[in-house]
């Protein structure tokens, strides 16, 4: 009998409709129990239903103090990681986690540090800022992994990685007429072509890029409408702007959802001009669903597991954007299931727990400590 692992999965937080967040609860449901056991340590302390979801399986969940108050903020990360007796701890997160992993190195074994996105900041002030802490949160990890290669790129340069895709459960994410029809009615969409962005309403996601694409759009397509599911610290500013335009009754900001299952199947054409990505678990998610997809040039090229992807640069007019989508839209009888395309990826659940696990044991057999 092989020994239990016990693994610190450090995150941002656990809200609904964030990559990071459903790239730590797919494989939290990916992995045997039995063999790992995997707590969460949080910087921020946001509403989830996925909190009592890891509890019902024993994992244990910690929220650090704000870095504000740095001296119970070390005492919380020191009180974490002495008494947890973790063999691994898998950072997700960038910078603020410095004091935790400062503190695991003297205690855990096995510190990795995992890149999600393609670029270290929203802004050029953050990129900048963030490159010169970055040698020091990196200096604390003896493993690096990463969702693609552009974003370990990005954080570890020429270093080398373990690629962790990032994955989604075929028989959870498929195309369901019934679900599909149920949901519009609901919704009380039926007659409309509904355009779809799931994401953080955040500077990284492009909204306003997004709302001017869709403002032109629905001067040509009378039936449209745009639904983007998910919250962020944009909420106000877009609800604002979506008022400046007249579309409060054609845009629906959807805020955090538990049912992104069966929003994606009412949706026809997946929307993401983000300006940069790591890898989207969101795209993969779309693309299982069978739906056409309108992604930016920005992002890697590897989250295309399927035809249903156009690229298309950020650079490009407003009008490419509006013809790239009319073109998706053509497609929305053609949807169908890309089930077995999923199971043939790298981003299939499937043995990705085992994956995972092996990876993990992997280190630890290697590790000097």
């Amino acid at each position: 009998m092989k020994k239990k692992i016990k693994c610190l999965m450090l995150v941002p937080n656990l809200r609904v409709s964030n990559g990071v967040t459903s790239y730590a609860m797919n494989y939290f449901r990916a992995i045997d129990h039995n063999r790992i056991e995997m707590d969460f340590c949080l910087l921020d302390d946001i509403e989830s239903p996925f909190y009592d979801e890891i509890r019902r399986y024993g994992g244990k969940i910690f929220i650090l103090p704000s870095l504000r108050r740095i001296g119970a903020h070390l005492s919380k990360c020191y009180e974490i990681v002495k008494n947890g007796k973790y063999d691994i701890i898998h950072d997700n997160s960038l910078l603020k986690t410095i004091p935790i992993m400062k503190i695991a190195s003297k205690f855990i074994p096995v510190r990795i540090l995992h890149s999600h996105n393609s670029r270290l900041g929203e802004t050029i002030i953050k990129e900048k800022r963030n490159a010169c802490l970055l040698p020091i949160l990196r200096k604390q990890a003896n493993a690096y992994a990463s969702c693609s290669d552009m974003a370990a790129k990005a954080m570890f340069g020429d270093s080398e990685y373990e690629f962790i895709p990032n994955i989604v459960d075929p028989e959870a994410y498929h195309f369901d007429l019934d679900v599909r029809i149920s949901t519009r009615i609901k919704m009380d969409t039926e007659d409309r072509i509904v355009i779809g962005t799931v994401g953080r309403l955040a500077p990284q996601k492009n909204p306003f890029f997004a709302l001017g694409v869709f403002d032109k759009l629905a001067e040509k397509e009378p039936k449209v409408e745009y639904w983007w599911i998910g919250s962020g610290p944009l909420d106000q500013e877009v609800a604002e702007y979506v008022n400046k335009l007249n579309h409060s009754d054609r845009v629906k900001l959807l805020g955090s959802r538990t049912d992104i299952i069966s929003l994606y199947q009412a949706i026809d054409v997946f929307f993401l001009p983000s300006f940069f990505e790591g890898l989207p678990v969101t795209g993969i998610e779309a693309q299982a669903m069978g739906i056409p997809c309108a992604i930016s040039a920005e992002v890697t090229k590897e989250v295309a597991f399927t035809d249903l992807v156009a690229f298309v640069p950020l650079k490009a007019s407003i009008e490419t954007w509006v013809k790239a989508l009319e073109e998706q839209i053509r497609r929305i009888p053609e949807r169908c299931s890309y089930t077995r395309e999923l199971e043939n990826s790298v981003f299939s659940s499937a043995n990705a727990g085992e994956r995972l696990e092996n990876y993990y044991r992997k280190l630890l057999n290697e590790v000097t400590f």
